[in-house]
């Protein structure tokens, strides 16, 4: 058993955060580390599994389901109860030193090894906004509501979540006008098969959507688009003109990454892309050979789309956790550390719900669009809940 005093900081309680925590934090209390500290960091009091965002537009007891405490994620995994080694700060990160962490309450926070996972966030209602639980909640319902009193939707983007969210509506208000607008050739990721995308067009008008392929709408930029009922008229590039009372935009994430700003003054050299994604090198430890206790897991780092799904950041989440345990061990080892490079693999596999009965599939070395064996994949392995009873086996039990 180590005496030593460690401290991880995880910024970030993402869903590679959270595997990230909960293994360094099994490993502390199984290991023989019980001096292992673990800080969470995020700008929220609550993770939101945003996977299932397209079923909480028109199920409000759904929606509420989705938003998680974070301030008892690690509550199980401590070794003492009575005297608590991990803790959950809530304030956003502004910068990053060599050795400590600065936040938005002031805090100065040391750290021996930091993880980065704070993602990239969508629009709304792909996400919320709120830094409370009692704010994020009611976020949900008002955009619930605001789907419901709509009669006239405008979705643009047509990835996986415009797809799922366009399939929601269309199926729970079949009277509504559902218009979906994307300004590539087919629907969904492309390096995807064409196959599922040529499926999804049809399944979507058998809900009552229509779907318009290679236009691009021109978005004015002093309206907020905060799915709140706002009638509007946009216009294609093709000249036609889309006129909704309700518009959600679901074109893309952003990266907030400014925190990394103080670190790349510091050095004189870049720490990120023109995106604002945290450069990391095959390890996923920052790509500087000086900050080899700083790994970047996840959305936020610089990897390509492919690599840009829930399920790739847990493999990465579990690939940063293997070499932190490494590092760790080794002063007790005295054997030098060899890493483990993240294989690089992109997603290939894709589920698509469109509405609650049908859906498009990739994976397994099957290619399922306009079959019905796509509507039983997409339907009974995400369409149920999106996921949403994994999710809770990463959190202790709700309270009745």
């Amino acid at each position: 058993m180590s005496a030593r005093e460690i401290h991880v900081i995880v910024v970030g309680v993402s869903v590679a955060g959270i595997k990230v925590a909960k293994t360094l934090a099994t490993f502390g209390k199984s290991g023989g580390y019980p001096n292992l500290r673990i800080t969470l960091i995020d700008r929220n009091a609550y993770h939101y599994h945003a996977l299932g965002a397209p079923r909480s537009i028109v199920d409000k007891e759904f929606g509420k389901k989705l938003i998680f405490p974070l301030s008892t994620l690690l509550t199980p995994h401590e070794a003492d109860p009575y005297s608590p080694k991990h803790r959950f700060i809530h304030a956003e990160l502004t910068s990053v030193s060599a050795t400590n962490v600065i936040l938005s309450d002031g805090q100065s926070l040391p750290f021996d090894y930091l993880v980065l996972s704070t993602g990239a966030r969508n629009r709304l209602p792909a996400n919320l906004r709120s830094s409370t639980i009692a704010d994020a909640q009611e976020e949900a319902a008002r955009m619930h509501d605001s789907v419901a009193r709509a009669q006239s939707i405008l979705i643009v983007g047509g990835g996986a979540v415009g797809v799922e969210m366009a399939g929601e509506i269309g199926h729970a208000y079949p009277d509504k006008t559902v218009t979906l607008v994307h300004s590539g050739p087919r629907l969904l990721p492309l390096n995807f098969k064409p196959a599922i995308s040529e499926g999804a067009v049809p399944k979507l008008k058998k809900v009552g959507v229509t779907v318009h392929l290679n236009e691009k709408i021109s978005i004015p930029t002093d309206i907020p688009f905060d799915c709140t009922i706002r009638p509007l008229t946009l216009t294609g590039v093709s000249g036609r003109e889309y006129t909704s009372d309700l518009q959600i935009l679901v074109t893309g994430t952003q990266l907030h990454t400014e925190y990394m700003e103080s670190l790349e003054s510091a050095l004189g050299i870049p720490l990120r892309d023109s995106r604002g994604a945290i450069l990391v090198n095959k390890y996923l430890q920052l790509d500087s050979p000086q900050f080899t206790n700083i790994f970047v897991p996840g959305d936020v780092n610089n990897l390509p789309a492919g690599a840009k799904f829930a399920l790739k950041a847990a493999e990465q989440a579990t690939n940063v956790a293997q070499n932190l345990i490494s590092l760790i061990k080794a002063p007790e080892t005295g054997k030098p550390v060899t890493l483990k490079p993240w294989d690089g693999s992109l997603m290939n596999l894709i589920l698509v719900p469109i509405g609650r009965n049908m859906g498009v599939f990739q994976g397994m070395g099957l290619t399922l669009g306009n079959s019905w064996l796509g509507d039983v994949m997409a339907r009974n392995m995400k369409g149920k809940d999106y996921f949403l009873s994994q999710k809770e086996k990463d959190f202790p039990p709700r309270k009745p």
